[in-house]
């Protein structure tokens, strides 16, 4: 099944400063399909839903050096997952998203055609129970025309997991993703006896180079995380 909007049923590294508050330009960069995970509401079990996850690239926030520069070649990341609902469901916040990035419903909520598209995101600082700032996603909105040109293209390849389609590259991008990730996705209602688990059991993931580990993302909760070669759990993604 693919990641289709219109078909949905009705920290290792050195962690950098949180970014500023506001509204920056990115693209989206990354898709992931979470599975059909529980739900739960204000202490209410709610019905199981299918949650993904996507990641977007920003345009003018990058990764620091050690001396406070901005390493050009490593944007920074950020990410939210979210509960896939049909488009009819005007109120929902995939279909928010979605339509920021599809307005027009151009490519009929296919999710995986809007990899690479530009949008605006509005970034806002939260603290966590220790009080530690972390960056999360407030809003989205689509680009203006005039503006798209201003808006660089992506910096690293787009990536896009299905669950429901079983190959190499499915299997070795799963095996890239950090270990928060993967636990979140094996926690899925459908995941045990799944082809996609059966077929991982048996998978050997190819082993990345140090050049490869090195890309920076920004988590589900705001905390920045490296993907580094000696934590084996984090992968890079």
């Amino acid at each position: 099944m693919a990641i289709n909007a219109k078909e949905a049923p009705g920290t290792g590294g050195k962690r950098q400063d949180p970014i500023e508050p506001g509204t920056v330009p990115g693209r989206l960069v990354q898709i992931i399909d979470l599975g059909l995970q529980p739900q739960e509401y204000q202490g209410e079990t709610k019905p199981p839903a299918r949650e993904i996850s996507t990641t977007y690239e920003l345009a003018d926030e990058f990764m620091k050096d050690d001396d406070g520069n901005d390493l050009t070649d490593k944007p920074r990341w950020i990410s939210e997952s979210f509960v896939l609902h049909n488009l009819a469901a005007d109120r929902a916040k995939s279909t928010a998203r979605y339509y920021a990035l599809d307005p027009k419903a151009e490519e009929n909520g296919d999710w995986e055609k809007l990899l690479g598209t530009a949008v605006m995101i509005t970034v806002v600082q939260k603290p966590d129970k220790k009080k530690q700032i972390h960056n999360n996603i407030a809003s989205t909105s689509s680009v203006r025309a005039r503006d798209l040109k201003n808006i660089p293209e992506l910096v690293n390849e787009p990536r896009f997991l299905d669950l429901d389609v079983v190959n190499d590259a499915n299997l070795q991008m799963f095996s890239d993703l950090p270990q928060w990730i993967r636990d979140k996705i094996k926690k899925g209602l459908e995941w045990q006896g799944s082809e996609f688990q059966i077929a991982l059991e048996s998978f050997k993931p190819k082993t990345k180079d140090k050049d490869t580990k090195k890309k920076p993302v920004e988590v589900e909760d705001g905390i920045p995380d490296y993907a580094d070669e000696d934590d084996a759990g984090k992968g890079n993604w």
